[in-house]
């Protein structure tokens, strides 16, 4: 298939827009908000989506600028026939006419919606159901939306290209290396029509043989579930009726005489309740007296104990404040001797460590001059390769200014020039005259030159035919003036051919392909050298001033520390090695650190000591004063116990009054809680009020006893009805009804397992040769990227029958990156050469061609990247591809393009 025309018609900004699409490369340009992208999505719903469809995708066309229904009218070429498309998209009124230009014959409505699906290979064009999910894959492996150029169209799935048509094109075109036999297809279509006579994609198909068998299953177990739940409810009212009457007879001969009985006894005993309340009042009042008398012993006891226990703490206290004061002397001389003895180990320590530390700082100078030293030599041998990079660099350049520019397509317009030569030479041998001696016994000359038998002679022009001395004919060829005229055609065509050789500076058609192939050579050793420049060489350099600066400072600081480094060399020889300078300092380093954490500790311990010292000092006054508040509070505490035995006696005249009080009390506490026991066991309360309670309790377990009555007699009927249909019988009946439909279930079911593990085996066994499918089109990609990979293999990818091509990968290097680890760059051209390479494969069903739009799909304008796009979009249109490209910089690509259309003109 090949586009030729269009034309949008209210379509946005677009009133009327009629293009021409060239049969190569078409670049349409024009910046953001031209209409590039609505061109692309208008030609793609013409193609794909139906006149009569609705919703997002129509509304999308709708312009807010022009009155009038969107109509697209598109003229392309397919199964060897030129058609012209036109649809105007107006929802259920929509029009579609597909007209073939060999009849002459219009088609409308749903017959060319079917033609039009046809020509394209698709199975239908899409309806408003479809419009928002499907219609984004139709073909999205040849048309590159706005957005999407950088992903990988193989992660999308397969749905996303036409994977059965690019399977059958690789197997007879050779791509596999081994083609799928008859048998398996044959095999694979018998397992898939098993399969769908049971299932769709979302599922069980409807009213197939499992769907019946299963439905079966789910009414059988319904039934059965309720058969049981009969039952289960004849055998809960059996349990109920049986729990009712036996709660029935505990009401009856329990419950209800109890509460007659305890409201006959709580009558007799109101009489002597009030006996009894008399006599506990009276006791009431003989046992406050005793309750009073007693505890104010027991109090003073008790404060009698409590300041003979703290005269005895204070003389303990005062015993030991007195002891430490005795010996503080002696101990704090022995803090100040300690102290002194940190000090003098502090010293020395400190001294220590500032010795090693600035042997420390001396070797870390020499570590990191020589380290900076070898960083100096690496970085002068940098410095050179750049030198000689940048030399070859110019030098290639000089030859590439030197070389004539000669590219695609000039060599395409001088085989133009060179074909028409040679059709004008043609036409004009085909109309000169041919002259043949036969036989002849006298001497024949044409134009005055003698001619043998048997020989031949064309002449184009007019001529003069001598027979001996005594004839002579003038031959006119056949054409007359015509001929004349192609004589001037082919004269004309040489001179223009000679004249584009010259022009670029070739003898020769070949040469000028020889010179192309060597202006190409050129521009890949170019790329090839990267892109380093002389910003990177100063760089560079100033880098290496860097260094050579810190060097400098590095010995003036060697220089400053000459002393330490004298009093080392005398002790030890030092190193040259980097490696055995890193080691010494360490070690070094190691002693340093060890030494400084010992001066640390020497410094804590000293911090210890003397804060010791003055802490035992203040303790030391504390003391003292502690002493004295000892003593006054000894002496208050004697004063208080003398004036309370005074007044009270001793703590045994004391003790025993307590326990004579705490008797009677308690004898008195008795004969109380005898009389208030015998009073609770008569009554807990008000008479009237606890019977009116019995009387509540009564009547409300009467109450009960009826309404257990009442559903006794419902439980009993609902068990009468139920045993009238046997209940156990027909849960039976259910069971058995449920067991055979499961058997049948299960038996249809361990079929369509089997096909699906069938299905699955087979899928495996054919994805064990995926690499005949995945290989060729690996190469294929490899031929479009070729100019960035000159050698090796290119890219890589998997295949499976269910799930189609993926693991889509890029060498670079010596290794094979996924496709989400590139860069966007490289991300856009490997997807676009995955959709050439597919184009490139697809084209044997669609009459040997195929377009590919890309819309705004290369955004880098580099002009190196640039060249790789335009290297990988000429090896497609050689191939027979069709590529119409959408780009906002046009410039960009200069004349690379057969035919350019600005949307802003």
């Amino acid at each position: 298939m090949r586009l030729l025309n269009c034309q949008l018609q209210n379509v946005r900004l677009h009133g009327d827009l009629s293009l021409e699409f060239s049969p190569r490369i078409t670049l349409v340009g024009g910046a953001n908000e031209s209409g590039k992208s609505t061109l692309v999505e208008a030609l793609h719903r013409a193609l794909f989506l139906k006149a009569t469809a609705t919703g997002a995708p129509v509304e999308a066309l709708q312009s807010r600028l022009h009155l009038g229904q969107p109509t697209v009218t598109v003229g392309f070429e397919a199964k060897g026939d030129t058609w012209t498309l036109r649809k105007r998209f107006s929802g259920s009124s929509g029009q579609v006419s597909l007209l073939a230009e060999s009849s002459a014959q219009s088609l409308n409505g749903a017959v060319a919606e079917e033609v039009l699906a046809e020509l394209l290979g698709v199975k239908e064009t899409l309806g408003s159901r479809q419009a928002t999910t499907v219609l984004p894959t139709r073909w999205a492996h040849l048309w590159v939306m706005q957005g999407t150029a950088g992903e990988n169209l193989l992660e999308a799935g397969k749905a996303h290209y036409d994977f059965d048509a690019l399977l059958a094109q690789l197997e007879q075109s050779g791509g596999a290396v081994v083609q799928q036999s008859g048998h398996d297809q044959r095999v694979a279509q018998r397992i898939e029509a098993a399969l769908e006579e049971n299932f769709t994609t979302r599922g069980i198909k409807k009213n197939s043989p499992l769907w019946q068998r299963q439905d079966e299953l789910e009414r059988a177990e319904f039934a059965l579930d309720r058969a049981l739940a009969r039952l289960s409810d004849y055998e809960e009212a059996g349990v109920e009726l049986a729990g009712i009457s036996d709660e029935l007879e505990t009401l009856q001969n329990q419950a209800l005489p109890a509460l007659e009985q305890r409201r006959q006894l709580i009558t007799q005993g109101a009489e002597a309740s009030v006996r009894l309340d008399a006599a506990i009042e009276l006791a009431s009042k003989a046992l406050e007296p005793l309750r009073l008398r007693h505890d104010s012993a027991t109090k003073q006891l008790a404060d009698l104990d409590q300041l003979a226990a703290q005269l005895v703490a204070t003389q303990n206290r005062l015993d030991g404040l007195r002891r430490s004061q005795d010996g503080a002397d002696a101990t704090e001389q022995e803090l100040v001797r300690a102290a002194q003895a940190k000090r003098e180990a502090r010293a020395t320590l400190n001294a220590q460590k500032q010795q090693l530390d600035q042997r420390n700082q001396l070797l870390q100078l020499l570590v990191e001059r020589a380290r900076l030293g070898g960083s100096r030599s690496r970085l002068r041998l940098e410095i050179e390769q750049l030198r000689g990079s940048a030399a070859r660099r110019a030098e290639l350049e000089q030859q590439l200014a030197a070389q004539p520019p000669i590219g695609r397509s000039e060599l395409t317009h001088l085989r133009e020039l060179q074909q028409a030569w040679r059709d004008a030479a043609t036409r004009r041998e085909a109309m000169a005259a041919g002259v043949r001696v036969l036989r002849a016994d006298q001497a024949v000359r044409i134009n005055g030159e003698a001619i043998a038998s048997g020989e031949q002679r064309q002449l184009s022009s007019v001529f003069e035919v001598q027979v001996g001395d005594g004839v002579a004919l003038e031959i006119t060829p056949g054409g007359g003036a015509a001929l004349g005229d192609l004589d001037a055609q082919c004269a004309a065509a040489e001179a223009a051919f000679q004249a584009c050789l010259a022009s670029l500076g070739a003898s020769s058609l070949e040469s000028a392909e020889q010179m192309a192939e060597q202006r190409t050579g050129v521009e890949q050793q170019l790329l090839a050298l990267g892109t380093a420049s002389q910003q990177d060489q100063a760089a560079q350099e100033q880098e290496l001033q860097r260094l050579e600066q810190r060097l400098d400072e590095l010995q003036q600081h060697v220089a400053a520390l000459a002393s330490v480094q004298q009093e080392l060399e005398q002790e030890q020889a030092l190193p040259a090695a980097l490696g055995d300078l890193e080691a010494l300092q360490q070690s070094l380093a190691k002693t340093l650190s060890h030494t400084a954490a010992a001066s640390g500790q020497a410094e804590t311990e000293l911090d210890q000591v003397v804060s010791a010292l003055e802490s035992f000092k203040a303790n030391k006054v504390d003391g003292a004063s502690q002493l004295q508040v000892a003593e006054a509070e000894r002496l208050d505490r004697q004063i208080r116990l003398d004036a309370l035995i005074q007044a009270n006696g001793t703590r045994e005249a004391l003790q025993a009054q307590v326990e004579q009080l705490a008797q009677q009390r308690q004898q008195a506490e008795s004969e109380l809680s005898g009389l208030q026991a015998e009073r609770a066991s008569l009554s807990s309360g008000d008479q009237e009020q606890e019977l009116a309670k019995l009387q509540s309790q009564i009547e409300a377990l009467q109450l009960k006893i009826e309404t257990l009555l009442d559903r006794r007699g419902a439980a009993k009927q609902r068990c009468d009805s139920i045993s009238d249909e046997d209940p156990y019988g027909a849960v039976e009946q259910a069971r058995v009804q449920q067991e055979a439909a499961q058997l049948d279930y299960q038996s249809l079911k361990r079929v369509t397992d089997a096909h699906r593990l069938l299905q699955q085996l087979f899928t495996e066994a054919q994805a064990d040769l995926s690499s005949r499918y995945s290989e060729p089109l690996a190469q294929s990609i490899g031929t479009f990227l070729r100019p960035l990979i000159p050698d090796g293999p290119v890219a890589q990818l998997s295949y499976d029958q269910s799930k189609g091509f993926g693991g889509l990968q890029l060498r670079r290097g010596g290794e094979f990156y996924d496709f989400h680890q590139l860069s966007g760059g490289m991300k856009e051209q490997l997807a676009a050469a995955l959709r050439l390479s597919m184009a490139d494969v697809l084209k044997g069903s669609h009459d040997g061609c195929l377009p590919l739009v890309f819309d705004d799909a290369f955004t880098n304008s580099d002009p190196v990247r640039v060249q790789m796009v335009k290297q990988m979009l000429g090896t497609a249109v050689d191939r027979g591809l069709q590529v119409i490209l959408l780009t906002c910089d046009p410039g960009a690509y200069g004349t690379f393009a057969d035919h350019a259309i600005d949307l802003q003109a």
